[in-house]
């Protein structure tokens, strides 16, 4: 699908032939004569990037905020929608599991795999597990994403009853009341959350995106979160033929009808999280369109998660410019270049490998950009 820049708006703006998708133009305070603050965080908009999805093709025109709220006053369903939209971009994230998502939060990845497709997250001994979980705690890692079984491009799925006693590994032998971090539990198995559920798991980090509806029941019983997660496809087959109209348009539509139908059955909104799943069922394009519309999802007004650490789009990307592969091992600069990109963003929580970096470069954004 085309996106043609435009001098001109449709109204009204919202009509069953026309929608229209507001992007805030993030930038820093000071340079901003009129900022309005995203979300309750770091970062500052005063323009929207407006984008009008009209049969085929998609318009974009920028706007100041203001402009467009006028221009939403054209009738009442509009003026409703942006108002909607304006509480959305403003409002604090809210969050049953006490995180604070007026910052960025840093999740860790732990792996209790044999074949992560990054080998240092892998932990397969108590000792290096344990060694691993104190420098956590030292580096003040606010989310640790515990996982057991591997999603890599064309991985297998395995049992509930393996991933479970891989899971056990650290459930017996960790104190997770000790850990003074939230504890996340990557996994797609109602068995296997179900399992662990009362073991002092605060995030089910759902790559399947809410497929199986017996999560409801862990939901509605349990002071939990969810990450929903966007996937096309399985990891076995999700990287054979991709495919979208508009990859940014197509999974905000998808998180809309997840968020209302766990609204619809009770689910309250400070227990979702949404993750727009980078690497999972798309193309080196289709990533690159989620980062350059990356900051549509914050009209939502869910908190975002962002998980671009070691993926295979930086072997792609530096494969196209110099010909050659690049291994996971390999990919920790283009990793933190995806993840700043991320930061400026506004994502508030980035799920990354690499600790200890993203904090430091992260650090030096603050300093400059902030």
């Amino acid at each position: 699908m085309k996106v043609i820049e435009t001098d001109d708006i449709i109204l009204p703006l919202f009509s069953e032939n026309l929608t229209t998708y507001v992007i805030p133009i993030l930038g820093n305070k000071k340079n901003l004569k009129s900022p309005i603050k995203l979300a309750d965080g770091w970062r500052f908009f005063e323009d929207v990037a407006i984008l009008q999805k009209n049969k085929s093709n998609i318009y974009k025109k920028i706007l100041n905020f203001n402009e467009f709220i006028e221009l939403s006053k054209s009738c009442q369903d509009s003026k409703n929608k942006s108002e909607e939209i304006y509480h959305n971009l403003i409002c604090k994230r809210e969050s049953n599991i006490n995180l604070d998502f007026s910052k960025c939060n840093l999740m860790s990845v732990l792996n209790l795999t044999p074949d992560s497709f990054f080998n240092p997250s892998r932990f397969e001994s108590l000792e290096n597990l344990r060694k691993k979980i104190e420098k956590l705690k030292l580096q003040e890692v606010d989310i640790v994403d515990i996982g057991a079984e591997s999603t890599r491009p064309g991985a297998k799925k395995i049992t509930s009853e393996e991933e479970i006693r891989r899971l056990k590994l650290f459930f017996d032998n960790i104190d997770v009341g000790q850990l003074n971090l939230k504890l996340s539990l990557d996994s797609r198995n109602f068995k296997t959350v179900s399992s662990f559920i009362d073991n002092g798991v605060l995030i089910i980090n759902d790559i399947s995106g809410f497929k199986d509806k017996k999560f409801l029941d862990l939901l509605l019983n349990n002071n939990v979160s969810i990450i929903i997660m966007h996937m096309q496809n399985n990891p076995e087959k999700m990287q054979e033929n991709p495919s979208y109209e508009f990859p940014v348009i197509d999974i905000f539509e998808f998180f809309k009808a997840k968020i209302k139908f766990l609204l619809d059955n009770r689910v309250k909104k400070s227990q979702i999280i949404i993750d727009p799943g980078f690497g999972f069922g798309k193309n080196k394009n289709h990533n690159l369109n989620l980062l350059n519309y990356f900051p549509l999802f914050h009209s939502l007004g869910y908190p975002i998660c962002a998980g671009l650490s070691r993926k295979s789009l930086i072997d792609n990307i530096y494969k196209d410019k110099y010909k050659s592969d690049i291994s996971a091992n390999e990919r920790l600069s283009g990793s933190l270049s995806l993840q700043n990109i991320a930061f400026l963003n506004g994502a508030q929580i980035i799920r990354t490998h690499d600790i200890f970096e993203v904090q430091q470069s992260f650090a030096c954004l603050e300093e400059v950009y902030i």
